[in-house]
């Protein structure tokens, strides 16, 4: 979620912005940035496949495993420069894998994976709870009860949370969204202690040194043309 986020503060800030330079013309020189997209597609892509879709082709398989996802995983993804293998030459037995966001490197125990991508309702409860129960609670929590049954295997868990963060950024898109960035001074909740390695930790990941060179270089007083037209016409 914090990946996807991040990537819709770049697209309407760190990208647009030099984007729309460019498009009307104007001299500027680009300002480089790290693009988090490759760590999306990494979890989240279809071709080529990502991170949730190995872990929903292994909860196709009668026999798939929790080691056979990983095993899976670092055959296929070992090379991708934001997936962390953490196997070694006298460490065989491994349940974990590490992904690099940009916010910093997550180990993730594959522990327990499989069980819980496939903890999905099944039509017949979701049917009677949505549709028979005389519940108007339950009628209103599974909505899709009502709906006719299409005779497909319902959806894993990984992926509904994929489509509904896709749905998310696409309703935020549509917005004009404006950012308020916090920076913790430390991570013991105490005042008046402000850790300045942390802080640097954060202000980079954020980007917000790259947004601040950005703004700086570029121009801040944005008007409509037609307002302009009206209020400069005479010169």
């Amino acid at each position: 979620a914090n990946e996807k986020l991040q990537q819709l503060f770049i697209e309407l800030t760190l990208k647009a912005e030099q984007d729309e330079y460019a498009s009307e013309g104007i001299k500027w020189k680009h300002i480089d940035y790290f693009d988090n997209r490759v760590v999306c597609d990494l979890i989240e892509a279809k071709r080529p496949a990502g991170i949730m879709a190995y872990l929903d082709e292994e909860c196709i398989y009668p026999k798939g495993t929790d080691s056979s996802f990983l095993t899976k995983m670092e055959s296929n993804l070992k090379r991708h420069k934001h997936y962390g293998s953490l196997f070694t030459k006298t460490k065989h037995d491994v349940s974990e894998f590490m992904v690099k966001h940009y916010a910093g490197d997550v180990v993730y125990s594959v522990t327990g994976m499989l069980d819980k991508n496939k903890d999905t309702l099944y039509r017949d409860l979701v049917e009677l709870l949505g549709k028979h129960s005389s519940s108007e609670f339950y009628n209103k929590m599974f909505p899709e009860g009502r709906e006719r049954a299409t005779g497909k295997k319902p959806i894993t868990a990984g992926t509904a949370f994929v489509r509904d963060m896709q749905a998310l950024i696409d309703d935020l898109g549509k917005c004009e969204p404006h950012y308020i960035r916090t920076i913790k001074p430390n991570d013991k909740k105490r005042q008046g202690l402000f850790d300045v390695e942390r802080v640097i930790h954060q202000v980079r990941y954020l980007g917000l040194t790259e947004n601040v060179r950005v703004r700086r270089a570029g121009f801040a007083n944005r008007q409509p043309y037609d307002y302009f037209v009206l209020r400069y016409i005479m010169l």
